[in-house]
């Protein structure tokens, strides 16, 4: 018992009715998570620092353009352990850290104290449970961001290098979910998630596991949904004839939705002729024969349909979008951590001092 209790003794015992006081119960309460977490920071962004300076010296030595394969720098790049692979990783796990602050940080804030039964010693001091909660989550929510502040600013300077290297536009996947800041608004927006998780549940496992499930289920939501926060673009765009590339659909930083042809003998799909009008698998053949005896050399096929001035539907988000997206999805998890943080007060007003 004097182990559960701890928390809500110390208020008491360390000047437990001013800042100071809360201040001291924080950081006793949530020490091992905020020291893993700021050694976690520093290692990370150092890591993603140091590797962008590694891509930077080879992408320099390319004659700033992206490295030629069979190049010493591309294979030095492309291995394994290379800097381009490991930074790669490293991205992947930034995606998912916004998911460890909601259960290491944001969980554990009111729902140990229910579990421990020490909110009714710690509310029945002094300090109302408004200022207690406020105050302990604007420490913890500090310190949040201050982290992922940094993270997230190593990992939007390591992916901008990434798409120097690479050649690959800023608008797709994990390269545009990793830069802009949206660490930094998600991590913030999950760790007051997960205070109102553990305030609704007050069970530390089962809150995590509903924070679990939130966060895969917004993340895939947002994977899939966000080319589509406005309204893409679309035009029609000529076939590269194998000797003129007409270039990266949309541009280089475009994110391409729709792109690609589809050609078989049932089926011939996102393909039009000179004039904008859609063709079949019948039509196609007739131009360029592809199907049956007749058919010419596979490699003989782009010169065709390049010959008859056909063309292909682009439709895509252009590159000067993405700082718009990028404050679409902030302004969108911020919201997302505003409704938390009122769901929060909600509960914490309805909560019974008897119930802690």
């Amino acid at each position: 018992m004097s182990v559960a209790l701890e928390p809500a003794v110390a208020v008491e015992a360390h000047r437990g009715r001013g800042f100071s006081g809360l201040l001291w119960l924080t950081w006793r309460q949530h020490r091992w998570a905020l020291v893993c977490a700021l050694g976690l920071t520093v290692v990370l962004a150092g890591w993603l620092a140091w590797l962008g300076h590694e891509m930077t010296v080879y992408f320099h030595q390319c004659h700033d353009r992206p490295c030629l394969s069979g190049t010493p720098q591309d294979a030095a790049l492309s291995s394994q352990t290379g800097p381009f692979r490991v930074a790669d990783h490293i991205l992947q796990f930034v995606e998912y850290e916004p998911l460890l602050i909601a259960v290491f940080l944001g969980v554990p804030l009111l729902a140990r104290e229910h579990e421990q039964r020490t909110l009714l010693l710690a509310w029945s001091q002094d300090v109302s449970p408004q200022r207690w909660l406020w105050t302990k989550t604007a420490l913890l929510g500090g310190c949040t961001a201050v982290c992922t502040a940094a993270i997230s600013l190593a990992a939007d300077h390591v992916a901008r290098v990434m798409s120097d290297v690479t050649g690959d536009g800023l608008f797709e996947g994990d390269t545009f979910l990793d830069s802009g800041m949206l660490p930094l608004a998600l991590g913030v927006a999950m760790f007051a998630v997960g205070v109102a998780l553990g305030a609704a549940i007050r069970r530390v496992l089962p809150a995590a596991l509903v924070a679990v499930a939130f966060f895969v289920g917004l993340f895939v939501l947002v994977s899939y949904r966000y080319p589509y926060l406005m309204a893409p673009l679309s035009r029609l765009r000529s076939l590269p004839d194998g000797t003129h590339d007409p270039g990266p659909a949309g541009g280089p930083n475009a994110l391409r939705i729709k792109a690609g042809i589809t050609i078989s003998p049932e089926r011939v799909g996102n393909l039009y002729d000179a004039a904008g009008r859609p063709l079949d698998a019948a039509g196609l053949d007739r131009l360029c024969p592809f199907a049956g005896p007749d058919a010419m050399a596979p490699t003989r096929l782009p010169s065709c349909m390049a010959g008859h001035h056909l063309l292909t539907r682009l439709v895509y988000q252009p590159a000067d979008r993405i700082g718009s997206f990028h404050a679409i999805l902030a302004a969108g998890y911020a919201g997302l951590g505003v409704l938390a943080l009122a769901a929060v007060w909600l509960t914490v007003r309805r909560t019974s001092l008897t119930a802690g």
